[in-house]
């Protein structure tokens, strides 16, 4: 984290275009010392933070300096929209079988609406009573908070305007004291080339104010659990049986509700839950493209059912940070500023002097598209075109998945021959130039820098969209941003905030993975190891039954695995 400097700017953070956002992110940030942005109105581009509920427009990325972050990724938000994740996920599925097999059967309204009648007619001619008795829920895709959710049988029941998703509900949900919850979890991902992801260990159980039953599927106080929705309900503020008053707990209550009538599966749905978001994520991790200074925080909301197994509801792109009861200020303060100590902000000063990294490489694969995926017409003056001057054939735009890089480079110190040789990067406040950047200036950086060196054969197998192994070691200085923290050797936990992938560091002389299909083989493997952990512990008489239990089994999953001291298991508080 930079150090204070008495002659040091404060550190200026930008809530919207307006100035307007989450009173607890506001008095986190005020806590911290920073100050409010002033510059709405006129041209002042003198900020540190700009945190936006929204995504940011692509011009808003080329022009980030080394001392400017922003809490959305390019092309970030794919998972957020119903309709966009079901894709994915179906789409993964397809590829890599039952291991995503953690989303409920989905059909988009109005495209796939024919397919929808044909399930519902063959599950109505099915000799089960259950199956003919099935329950759908209807979901927009386009909004949040409960807004036009509803549960239907028939589908002459269903009311369909605006593109929609309809899934098969999951009827037997996992009760306490007779009402229905999911978790929220928080995600961070500084980087998804290669992807690094941080789940905070904390987080939020919404309940249902009315107890929860199939007779009335047409009251949404007992199948919706949105705090948003709830907190307008009739029994509210009633004081419920083991809920209490309200309808949040935090996940330590959830876990000391569980443990005892689970034992060691409570454990291992945690680390069900820890590899369900990892594969969320990598489903969208070959479409974003490599960014700097920028950070997505995700609120995952996930649902277990009656056998104690995690489905994937929803991915949220800015969950809400009010604080409307107790549990939101236990959980989200802390985290917020876990969260910006984890990302290297500093607590009161911006440490200019420290914020300057490695010169940026010249990537052009998403410069021409916005985030909702358009193509821009390339201005005339970027393409250099003069009237009467010879015309150059453009060439085509590549796909959202490839990089277009600069040749590699042999050695260490060609880094600034090479950035010479390209073209400056026009930002809002201009990076060192290469030339003024030493190769003894870049092996002092903060971090370690990974090193290229002439022995390497620039020939090698093709990995992880990349053409050559070169290439790719170009491409992971993307991974060092403007304060000197590098994500591909990113810490394994930092207050709350733990690493769930990749699972552990590679050495000096590795790289980290950027296969696909590496990376959710490793996500298997260690879905085995943790299975074979709990059955091992469940046996094992010697084992602790009491809060000592999660350090045995932290200790068995470490043994088994092999990943070395930089592996963290993520695990809610008890």
């Amino acid at each position: 984290m930079a150090q204070p400097f008495e002659n040091d700017e404060p550190f200026v953070y930008r809530l919207n275009d307006n100035g307007s956002g989450p009173s607890l992110l506001v008095r986190v940030c005020t806590d911290r010392g920073w100050r409010i942005y002033q510059g709405y109105t006129g041209g002042d581009e003198k900020w540190n933070l700009w945190w936006r509920t929204s995504a940011f427009p692509a011009t808003s990325y080329k022009a980030l300096g080394d001392w400017q972050f922003m809490n959305h990724i390019p092309k970030g938000g794919s998972i957020c929209r119903k309709d966009s994740l079901s894709r994915l996920l179906r789409c993964m599925r397809r590829i890599y079988g039952s291991i995503y097999d953690f989303s409920p059967p989905c059909f988009h309204l109005p495209l796939e609406y024919a397919k929808l009648v044909s399930e519902c007619s063959r599950l109505r001619r099915g000799d089960d009573a259950a199956s003919s008795s099935v329950v759908w829920i209807h979901k927009p895709v386009a909004q949040s908070q409960g807004r036009g959710i509803f549960l239907f049988r028939s589908v002459c029941d269903m009311r369909c305007g605006s593109p929609a998703v309809v899934q098969r509900y999951i009827e037997r949900p996992l009760l306490i004291a007779g009402y229905k919850f999911d978790l929220r979890l928080y995600v961070c991902v500084p980087g998804y080339r290669p992807l690094t992801a941080y789940m905070y260990a904390e987080g939020l159980a919404r309940f249902g104010t009315d107890k929860y039953t199939l007779t009335d599927i047409h009251n949404p106080y007992r199948h919706l659990t949105n705090s948003s929705l709830n907190k307008t309900g009739p029994r509210y503020a009633e004081c419920k049986d083991r809920i209490g008053s309200g309808c949040k707990w935090t996940l330590k209550q959830v876990r000391r509700a569980l443990v005892g009538r689970w034992g060691a599966v409570e454990w291992l749905v945690w680390q069900r839950i820890r590899a369900l978001v990892t594969l969320t994520l990598l489903a969208q991790a070959a479409g974003t493209p490599p960014a700097r200074n920028c950070f997505e925080f995700y609120g995952f909301d996930v649902l277990l059912d009656d056998t104690l197994k995690p489905w994937l509801i929803e991915v949220n792109l800015s969950p809400a940070l009010a604080a409307d009861c107790e549990a939101d200020v236990i959980v989200k303060q802390p985290m917020l500023h876990e969260l910006f100590d984890l990302l290297g902000l500093p607590m009161k000063h911006t440490g200019l002097s420290l914020l300057q990294g490695p010169p940026t490489p010249h990537i052009t694969s998403y410069s021409s598209e916005d985030e909702s995926g358009a193509t821009k017409p390339p201005s005339r003056a970027a393409n250099g075109h003069r009237r009467g001057a010879r015309r150059v054939r453009r060439r085509r735009a590549m796909p959202i998945h490839c990089v277009n890089l600069q040749a590699p480079t042999l050695d260490k110190c060609s880094v600034s021959d090479l950035t010479e040789k390209s073209k400056d990067v026009q930002t809002g406040r201009l990076y060192k130039s290469s030339s003024e950047i030493s190769c003894e200036g870049l092996e002092s950086h903060s971090t370690p820098n990974v090193a290229l060196s002439s022995a390497d054969p620039v020939e090698e197998t093709w990995r992880g969209g990349y053409a050559t192994a070169a290439s790719r070691r170009r491409m992971l200085t993307a991974c060092s941003w403007g304060n000197g923290v590098r994500w591909d050797r990113g810490v394994g936990r930092v207050g709350q905030w733990v690493r769930i992938y990749p699972h552990a560091t590679p050495k000096d002389d590795q790289l980290s993975i950027e296969d696909a299909r590496e990376s959710v083989a490793h996500v298997s493997k260690f879905l085995r190891a943790t299975r074979e952990v709990a059955r091992e512990g469940g046996r094992d008489k010697s084992a602790p039954r009491d809060g000592s239990r999660d350090a045995f089994l932290e200790a068995a999953l470490r043994k088994k695995l092999e990943y070395g001291s930089s592996f963290e298991v993520w695990l809610p508080p008890f």
